[in-house]
């Protein structure tokens, strides 16, 4: 089993004026294997964009760093190191959440893939057109007209084609996307889905998810890792994550997503998570837990269950319902 990503303990924090470290991600371990879709879900400020960062390498220069980070073995952080040559852009590429607002308003989308291939390869703009047009290929664009309009003059799901082609110009083998489908409509995100399953397959890509859309991550990933106030409470199958989820947190995020032919009042989750940097002792969830009790002042190990591993002292009564 080949590994595209591994993470030891890995935890990132953001350094105050004050020199004080607010800890976004606190500690976490995973693994993705080559060709895998590993989905990091969870509500807005748990440290999934962070995590993602840390994979792609485009942290701040204000970040700390501890743990390892191996992206196909090779060491991209070893306690607050990091080194990513050779490794971003290259291995690893970015699709950002909403790229009408990333893509340059003043380019035209070919010249835009030409100093992606001319700051990588070295290619000329003849070259660099020619390669620029089947990756717009790939991502089921028409390069002969799509390669000369401006970002504007595409609809939303066409710029986040344009936003993959760039990201997959540069040969990457590893693509994080963050929030790829929540600014598209419905019929939209399946198509984007089905592409996006396409290219794992013809490109042998490896796919890092960050998403809120419980219902997508349990259709399309593999592995999926909830994580809250910066660390992973759940690792499970994708089929797993609703109809079957075993942390608390997990099933509230289950019951607050509609799903297509199940009529059932839909719940909200009480409180909001812990802003970052705030340490919470025990479990990080306990002060939002409709199942806390007494042990909850400790935090729980990682148990290792029958579909992936669950940070909770009563994952039972979950699995039990």
């Amino acid at each position: 089993m080949v590994l595209a990503v591994k993470a030891k303990d890995l935890r990132v924090g953001y350094m105050d004026e004050e020199e004080n470290i607010l800890w976004a991600v606190k500690g976490v371990s995973f693994e993705v294997r080559q060709g895998e879709v590993f989905c990091l879900v969870g509500e807005s400020g748990c440290g999934k964009s962070t995590i993602g960062n840390t994979i792609i390498g485009i942290l701040p220069p204000y970040a700390v760093t501890e743990g390892e980070l191996y992206v196909f073995n090779k060491p991209v952080v070893v306690g607050n190191l990091r080194d990513y040559t050779g490794i971003r852009g290259r291995v690893v590429s970015y699709v950002p959440q909403n790229p009408g607002t990333s893509l340059n308003p003043y380019q035209t989308i070919g010249t835009q893939l030409y100093y992606v291939l001319n700051s990588v390869y070295g290619w000329d703009k003849k070259k660099s057109l020619e390669v620029a047009k089947k990756y717009l290929s790939l991502v089921e664009l028409d390069p002969e007209s799509v390669i000369d309009y401006y970002p504007h003059e595409l609809s939303g799901g066409m710029q986040q084609r344009a936003a993959i082609a760039i990201a997959l110009s540069t040969g990457a083998k590893i693509l994080v996307a963050d929030e790829p489908t929540s600014a598209l409509d419905a019929h939209l995100r399946l198509q984007l889905i089905k592409l996006l399953m396409k290219l794992r397959e013809t490109e042998s890509l490896t796919l890092i998810l960050i998403t809120h859309d419980l219902v997508s991550t349990g259709k399309i990933c593999d592995t999926v890792a909830v994580v809250y106030s910066g660390k992973i409470v759940e690792k499970c199958s994708g089929s797993n994550v609703i109809i079957e989820p075993l942390h608390p947190y997990t099933q509230m995020l289950a019951d607050a997503v509609p799903l297509l032919g199940i009529k059932r009042p839909l719940k909200s989750i009480p409180g909001e998570p812990p802003k970052p940097g705030e340490e919470i002792a025990g479990c990080v969830f306990a002060p939002r837990c409709p199942l806390a009790f007494e042990k909850c002042v400790e935090p729980p190990p990682s148990f290792n269950v029958y579909n992936g591993e669950v940070a909770c002292w009563r994952y039972a009564n979950i699995a039990g319902r």
